[in-house]
């Protein structure tokens, strides 16, 4: 008896190819299995949490109340928590073509930590239906969850028309901008009477 069952157990070449396929071919549908079931929240919590990562002409596009903000980057580097990003450019096109507004920054740095952002070197311009305004600023931040944007390293705005200087200010989202401690205005073009 058990002569016949070493008979019928008998290894071949042939038994163990396929042997070896069936195993490979298990393996094949478990890792296929494991990628359908991929959690991308993970995955990307995975990527942000590398101890450095290097990225190269990045382009984001999201709609906000509305607004469409786009952002170029060209060159963005991750190091721990701290983000920074060289050259980019945001542009903000308001809905029901009210106006946009293009940014661009020689310097920017996002920390993961407490949320917040700071652009480095600001130019910018404001368009309206009515009048386009240039603004310059060292620096713009912006807090996560806050509706404005801040200016506290000075601002300048002007036009063909007038010219605005002001030591701290603030932009909301409908493009209000208020000077927490005043500023000058100089006009540049006579008024005609």
């Amino acid at each position: 008896m058990e002569d016949s069952l070493v008979k019928k157990l008998k290894i071949t070449p042939t038994r163990i190819f396929f042997a070896v396929l069936f195993f490979g071919l298990v393996m094949l549908v478990d890792f296929a299995r494991r990628d359908m079931k991929l959690d991308l929240e993970y995955l990307r919590e995975t990527l942000m949490n590398l101890p450095g990562m290097v990225m190269e002409n990045i382009h984001m596009s999201r709609e906000i109340s509305g607004d469409i903000w786009s952002v170029n980057i060209p060159y963005l580097e991750q190091d721990g928590d701290r983000i920074t990003m060289t050259s980019l450019d945001i542009t903000r096109k308001m809905s029901g073509n009210s106006g946009e507004w293009y940014f661009f920054g020689r310097e920017g740095i996002y920390s993961r930590d407490t949320r917040q952002a700071g652009i480095n070197g600001l130019l910018g311009t404001l368009e309206t239906d009515t009048r386009t305004l240039n603004l310059e600023s060292k620096k713009l931040t912006w807090q996560d969850g806050d509706d404005s944007l801040k200016l506290s390293d000075g601002i300048t705005l002007y036009d063909n028309e007038f010219m605005l200087q002001a030591e701290e200010a603030s932009i909301d989202r409908d493009g209000v901008i208020l000077l927490q401690k005043g500023g000058v205005i100089k006009w540049v073009k006579p008024s005609e009477y």
